[in-house]
C-alpha cells in the first residue's frame, strides 16, 4: 500500500511537471498584453517648427508653440521643447530643441533637426 502511494505521487509529479513544461513551450503562442502609447512633452508640427524666426518676442513664441516644457529659473533666457513618444510596440522616438533669447527676443534656436512623429 505504502509503495502504491509513491508510485501515484510519482507520477503525478511526472505529469504535473510534464503539462508545466508544456504549457511553458507554448508562451509563444499566446497573444501579447496591449501596451500603451506614452507621450509626452510638447508635440510640435512641422508648420509651427518651421514658423520660428530669430527676432521673435517671448509672446509670439508661445503663441506659435505653446509654452516650453522646462523654463530653468537659472537660466531663464533659455527654454527647452521636448517630445517623447514611448509606442506600446515599437521603438522609442524623441525630440528635442532649445530656444535662447535675449531682452525677450529670440536669437538661436538650436537642437535637432526636425522630427514630426
Amino acid at each position: 500500500m505504502y509503495v502504491k502511494n509513491i508510485l501515484i505521487i510519482t507520477l503525478k509529479a511526472i505529469v504535473f511537471s510534464t503539462l508545466l513544461t508544456c504549457l511553458a513551450a507554448c508562451e509563444s503562442f499566446l497573444p501579447e498584453p496591449h501596451k500603451i502609447d506614452i507621450e509626452q512633452g510638447n508635440a510640435i508640427t512641422e508648420e509651427e517648427f518651421q514658423s520660428l524666426y530669430t527676432g521673435m518676442s517671448e509672446t509670439e513664441v508661445i503663441e506659435a508653440l505653446g509654452s516650453p516644457l522646462i523654463r530653468d529659473p537659472f537660466h531663464p533666457d533659455q527654454w527647452v521643447y521636448l517630445y517623447r513618444l514611448k509606442p506600446g510596440k515599437g521603438r522609442l522616438r524623441e525630440s528635442k530643441f532649445t530656444l535662447y533669447f535675449r531682452d525677450g527676443i529670440l536669437v538661436k534656436i538650436d537642437g535637432d533637426e526636425y522630427k514630426e512623429y
